[in-house]
């Protein structure tokens, strides 16, 4: 009985070694997940933060393209000669029209 006994012990200490090292082994791999799931996370947050500016960059270049763009318009129309009324400050281009309604009234 005594030899029954002490390999019983041995299989459950063998067995509860094996399950404390299945234990510590499960836990690594756990921590590792966890660590690879914050790093997607930073880098998803970091990707969308770097869409975000560059959609802003984008935008920020279309609006100064169509200023370019209304700004040789403008050029070109004083070159002929002509006032474009995207240059014209609203206020100076109703004393304008003013002027030229007093002129017609004039006539």
């Amino acid at each position: 009985m005594d030899h029954t006994v002490r390999v019983n012990s041995d299989a459950i200490l063998n067995l509860s070694t094996i399950l404390k090292n299945k234990m510590i082994e499960s836990h690594d791999n756990y921590q590792q997940i966890i660590r690879n799931i914050a790093w997607l996370n930073m880098t998803i947050y970091n990707h969308s933060v770097l869409f975000l500016v560059i959609r802003q960059i984008e935008f920020a270049l279309l609006q100064l393209t169509q200023q370019v763009d209304e700004m040789l318009v403008a050029v070109q129309h004083i070159l002929l000669g002509k006032l474009p009324i995207t240059v014209v400050n609203p206020k100076i281009l109703h004393n304008i029209l003013r002027n030229i309604s007093l002129f017609a009234r004039n006539l």
